[in-house]
């Protein structure tokens, strides 16, 4: 190759100075595609850079998550229409096609002509001897009828962009109308919500706050200590709202799994895989700040960003611990000593997709069957963690029932001291109930889909361990 490939400080600054916003996506979809960088990561740097010189990445940010979003359907559309696998290609080719063909097929008002020359101006940049082939494949896409290029008329799966291994799961757990209405909102923009402690503020003190700032902000979907955000949103982290009224950045369902712990004032509360801290310090709020917390994470450095937050809030009743949490039976010490003990464990993350798209394609069976040992292990130290009569908090940020109910209907099988509890009585007013999720409630779990809920997909349940145990 002509040049080297580098995601640099100095190649940024370059790329951002010259307004040049093809070549820098090119070189983030580049880091994501074959260097497994995450897409958020990359266009936080980016963002870094760009914010020194005054400049907005808007145009860049819709079409790296527009390129990573739709990759699975753009790789069918080349196949289909090209007769090229684009995963056989060299690197450079595949990152500069992915990325016109999204400019040609869902980018708004992008000339075909603009797409197409400035990736083979970049293919030439970094891999001359492919811009021949470049440019062939990419006049062809130009050329074809445009009854080829109509995504409505495929597979389910390819008009949402997701490949069979997870739009399988969606159409197993869900069945095939439902699986297409998730993957349909997976595609919608994510909506941006923050908590507020509601013992201390208004919800309008807040929105009064956050107007201050240019910031518009609503009631969230069904959870009563949530708003939902708009507008500029680069310099959240310096508003009022932020910094006075100590707002959290976090997904409703989220929200809710602490909603459905109760904390009350007095418990002792044990969180795993705590960081960064949202259930920690939601816990912790919703207490009055009259409870204990020890909140676990394997990785130190997340251990501090838990600290960070609670600082941030104001919070004075959680102690951090950095330990595997599937580890901590081993503190004899605390057996059955915990009022609540909340296990949100790793997951496969496909709630998440709408706002992680890099899910889609990295997220496959055996990485999910992997998950679930690690989940169970997780859930089976915890338990013995629980007080008799406590309470122990299950949840995923996953849509997928073997990491979620299949895991509970296997823990309840083999641990008879606790048995699944209604949580109707622990779900806000408005949130959208229909027989079915009030049948999963009165057993003990919920399951928000972005669909129905408008927010992250999450999956919730509540167990207890006997009083008279």
């Amino acid at each position: 190759m002509k040049n080297e490939i580098r995601y640099k400080k100095k190649e940024i600054s370059r790329l951002i100075e010259q307004g040049n916003e093809r070549e820098l996506c090119f070189l983030m979809l580049y880091e994501v595609y074959e260097n497994g960088a995450f897409s958020n990561l990359v266009i936080k740097k980016a963002d870094k850079v760009a914010r020194e010189y005054g400049k907005s990445l808007d145009f860049v940010r819709a079409m790296l998550y527009g390129t990573v979003t739709y990759t699975f359907t753009i790789d069918f559309l080349v196949r289909h229409i090209c007769k090229e696998a684009c995963e056989e290609m060299d690197p450079v080719s595949r990152c500069a096609i992915r990325m016109a063909v999204w400019q040609m097929q869902f980018g708004d008002n992008i000339p075909d002509y603009a797409a197409c020359d400035s990736s083979v101006e970049i293919v030439k940049k970094y891999n001359p001897k492919a811009a021949g082939f470049v440019n062939a494949l990419l006049r062809k896409y130009c050329k074809a009828p445009e009854a080829k290029k109509y995504v409505e008329q495929y597979k389910p799966g390819i008009r949402v962009s997701l490949k069979p291994e997870i739009y399988g799961i969606l159409k197993n757990d869900f069945g095939k109308q439902r699986a297409f209405e998730i993957g349909k909102a997976f595609l919608l923009p994510p909506r941006v919500t923050v908590r507020f402690d509601t013992n201390r503020y208004e919800r309008e003190e807040i929105i009064l706050s956050f107007a201050r700032d240019g910031i518009a902000a609503v009631p969230g979907r069904f959870m009563p200590c949530c708003l939902e955000i708009s507008g500029n949103l680069r310099n959240l982290e310096s508003t009022e709202a932020f910094t006075k009224y100590g707002v959290f950045v976090q997904g409703e369902g989220a929200m809710l799994a602490s909603f459905i712990a109760a904390p009350q004032k007095g418990d002792k509360i044990l969180d795993c895989c705590a960081a960064p801290g949202g259930k920690t310090t939601h816990m912790a709020e919703l207490a009055g700040g009259e409870c204990e917390i020890t909140a676990l994470d394997i990785n130190e450095s997340r251990t501090e960003l838990i600290n960070e937050n609670c600082k941030r809030l104001g919070i004075g009743c959680v102690k951090t611990v950095c330990m595997d949490a599937s580890k901590i039976s081993k503190d004899k010490d605390n057996r059955k000593s915990f009022d609540i003990v909340l296990c949100d464990v790793p997951c496969s993350g496909l709630g998440l997709i709408g706002k992680k798209p890099d899910i889609r394609e990295r997220m496959t069976f055996d990485n999910m069957e992997a998950l679930l040992p690690v989940q169970y292990d997780i859930l089976d130290h915890a338990c013995k963690m629980v007080k008799p009569g406590g309470a122990l908090i299950y949840c995923t940020c996953t849509l997928n029932s073997d990491e979620n109910s299949e895991q509970v209907t296997r823990f309840i099988d083999e641990h008879k001291d606790f048995h699944t509890v209604s949580i109707l009585d622990y779900l806000p007013d408005n949130i959208y109930m229909d027989n079915d999720r009030r049948d999963d409630a009165a057993s003990g779990m919920i399951t928000i889909c972005p669909d129905t809920d408008g927010c992250e997909g999450f999956f919730i349940c509540r167990m207890e361990r006997d009083a008279d145990e």
